[in-house]
């Protein structure tokens, strides 16, 4: 039970000040906290949800394999272009293992980075994060 400054004056116990004093300090005290809480985990979410264009360098992949079994590089190059070709999720794997989704302009860029597969090759788009999937939209490749 939370009890008014009023229900102890009353009373006339004497408790009336340092009750009113310890529920000042607890408002005061859950304020602050507050305050300090809200703007991260707001800055979280907007981080996550803005997408912002940037230019982004590395290799051309073939999702599946490359999730499914690490399949990258030379070796997997034929494999690759096959499953890409094939309508497969393409990705982009930056030099720091970071995976991204490549997609068009709201459809699949597979045709035009088959032939790249397992290459080095640069991206512009708007990055999004989401749950941990990075992607790169309207993606578009650099010369």
């Amino acid at each position: 039970m939370i009890a008014s400054p009023d229900y102890y004056h009353k009373q006339g116990n004497g408790k009336t000040m340092k009750n009113a004093s310890i529920l000042k300090v607890s408002l005061v005290t859950l304020a602050l906290g507050a305050s300090l809480a809200l703007p991260t985990l707001s800055f979280g979410a907007e981080a996550k949800a803005s997408g912002q264009t940037q230019t982004i360098k590395g290799e051309v992949v073939d999702m599946m394999c490359y999730l499914d079994h690490g399949a990258k590089g030379d070796k997997h190059k034929g494999c690759a272009e096959k499953c890409i070709k094939a309508g497969g999720p393409v990705g982009l794997l930056t030099a720091d293992d970071q995976l991204y989704l490549v997609v068009g302009d709201h459809q699949p860029i597979n045709e035009q980075l088959a032939a790249k597969a397992a290459q080095t090759v640069t991206l512009k788009g708007k990055v999004v994060e989401r749950n941990g999937v990075k992607m790169i939209a309207n993606a578009e490749l650099q010369e």
